[in-house]
Parts: C-alpha cells; sequence; structure tokens
C-alpha cells in the first residue's frame, strides 16, 4: 500500500485550502473524519504521516465525541511509533484552555487573571474576585464559544439565571477583560514548530475570530486595518516572545499552531489562546509570499517522504 499523509480531522469544509495545496505539489493524502470513521485498533496502522486537525469547537457541529474519538486513535498511532503532526498532548491542550494557561506560566508568559468553576454558584461566587470588567469562556472553546462581557457580578448573575450556555466540558472561565485601543487581537502562525508569520485581527465587532470564517469577505470593512480587510499579515513583525511559544509548542509536541495575544493600552501583551488547528485567512494572505496551507503541505510531504 502506498504512502499517505492523513488527515485527522471533523470538518470537511476547513479542509479545501489544504486540499489544493497538496494538490499543487501531488501529495498523497487521505482524510480520516472522526465522525465518520470506524477503526479497528487490533490492526497495524497505515504506512505514512498523520496530521491531527482536532477542533475545540467541533461538538457546535454535532461532532461531539469527535475529540475522545480522536484520543483513541493517537494512542494507537503513538503506540505503533508513527509519525505525529500534533500528537495526543496537542489534543489536550486543544480541548482545555486550563491546560494551556498551565503551560504559560510554565514558560513565563503572561495571560489574564483567569479563575474557573464548575457550577453556576461557584461562577458567580468567582467573579466577585474582580475589581474590572471580566468575561466569561468556555474551557472547551473555539470560535468565542461562551465568551461574553460583563462589568460586574450583577450583569453575571442575570446572564446566569436567564441564558447561561454552559462548556461541554462543564468548565466555565471567568477573565480578566484586557482593554485594547485600537480593538485588535494578534494571531503568531507556526509551521514545523517555527513562527510562520503573524496577523493583526480586527475585534471590534466581537469575539468570533477564525481566519476562516466565510463571514470575513471584502464587503466587512474594518477601519482598524488599513486595506479594510478583518485579517491583515504584519510586515517585518517583532515579538520578544517567539522564543517562549517556540519552546512551548516544542514542549507540548506542537508543531502546527497559532497563539493569540492582546495588548493593553500600555502595551503589555497578554495570551490566551493557543490554537493546535489552525487555519489561514486568504484574503490577509493575498499580499504574502507566505501561504499558510502551502507551507503545511510541503511540511507534511517532506515528513512523508523521510518515512522508511
Amino acid at each position: 500500500m502506498m504512502k499517505k499523509i492523513y488527515i485527522i480531522h471533523e470538518n470537511d469544509e476547513w479542509l479545501i485550502p489544504l486540499r489544493k495545496s497538496f494538490k499543487k505539489i501531488k501529495a498523497p493524502y487521505e482524510e480520516w473524519h472522526m465522525n465518520k470513521e470506524n477503526f479497528d485498533y487490533n490492526k497495524i496502522p497505515p504506512e505514512g504521516v498523520f496530521y491531527n486537525r482536532m477542533s475545540a469547537s467541533s461538538h457546535s457541529r454535532g461532532h461531539r465525541y469527535a475529540p475522545e474519538n480522536t484520543k483513541s486513535l493517537l494512542t494507537w498511532l503513538e503506540k505503533k511509533k508513527k509519525r505525529i503532526i500534533n500528537n495526543s498532548r496537542a489534543l489536550e491542550l486543544e480541548i482545555s484552555k486550563k491546560e494551556q494557561y498551565k503551560e504559560l506560566k510554565k514558560f513565563n508568559i503572561k495571560f489574564p487573571k483567569t479563575y474557573y468553576a464548575n457550577s453556576k454558584k461557584e461562577i458567580i461566587e468567582k467573579s466577585k474576585k474582580f475589581n474590572k470588567q471580566f468575561i466569561t469562556k468556555h474551557n472547551r472553546g473555539g470560535k468565542g464559544l461562551g465568551v461574553k462581557y460583563f462589568k460586574n457580578t450583577l450583569d453575571l448573575e442575570k446572564y446566569v439565571n436567564e441564558s447561561f450556555e454552559e462548556s461541554v466540558d462543564g468548565i466555565t472561565l471567568l477573565q480578566e477583560y484586557i482593554n485594547s485601543d485600537p480593538k485588535v487581537i494578534t494571531r503568531v502562525e507556526f509551521v514545523k514548530g517555527k513562527f510562520l508569520y503573524a496577523v493583526q485581527v480586527d475585534a471590534s465587532n466581537g469575539f468570533e475570530l477564525c481566519p476562516a470564517d466565510s463571514c470575513n469577505t471584502r464587503e466587512k470593512f474594518c477601519p482598524t486595518n488599513p486595506d479594510g480587510n478583518k485579517f491583515m499579515i504584519i510586515k517585518d513583525y517583532k515579538n520578544i516572545e517567539i522564543e517562549k511559544y517556540e519552546n512551548l509548542l516544542k514542549s507540548n509536541g506542537i508543531e502546527i499552531a497559532g497563539i493569540e495575544y492582546i495588548k493593553d493600552k500600555d502595551g503589555t501583551h497578554y495570551t490566551y489562546d493557543i490554537n493546535t488547528n489552525t487555519n489561514y485567512n486568504p484574503i490577509a494572505e493575498e499580499r504574502s509570499n507566505i501561504k499558510g496551507m502551502d507551507s503545511i503541505a510541503n511540511f507534511l510531504y517532506n515528513e512523508l517522504s523521510r518515512q522508511n
């Protein structure tokens, strides 16, 4: 059987640009949709390279147990010593912001003050620790799931008692609100564990900031970016945290990722999310020689060619 690149995922739409990149270089690949595939773990896995693109937000697309199925699959592949890009430890960070923040702390990377709560009562009690605005978010999130802004505990109580949306894993984060001006966040992309580029994202209309989001069209003008696009690659980007980010990724078996941070009005960086299932914005990439999915496809194809 021919060696292939195996894509472990749960969202066909997100694979469209990667398929195009594979086609350009004639790379052999196969897709494993983790809400459809069944595996016999008593068998020997096929020969090739295995790329984990599982998403923390899979349940929002009706694929509730896709991450758990992926965990079983990765354990099988790891036992058979297969070449995996973004291994089971990477998956653990993808589906738990709590795990992400443990790692940020370990590598001395600043993040917003955060508390974790397992019940409505605990959410309300822990919110009293803040003397400024704060947000809630889901521990297993993505796509801005569960992200709500509150001025105080009184505002929060109304939400919790009337329209509360629980995290799929039962853990809600309460996090200090970082006031930025302009309202932008920065997403730093890594391929092969190394810095690829950084993209500025307009966040003035809310927290659903997926680069692959179909709502990101030219008609949606964003005044914070000169070209009007919600996503803009930053030229001559510099950030003293890059080395820390790369060390964190290496320590956790993460080779492809996007790390997001926000700057407060004093210029202090607060890192708040590690995306091991990263997407790239095609409009932002139009003016760049570096293409995210092409970089991934070439990396995977090179890894495949190194297999015995």
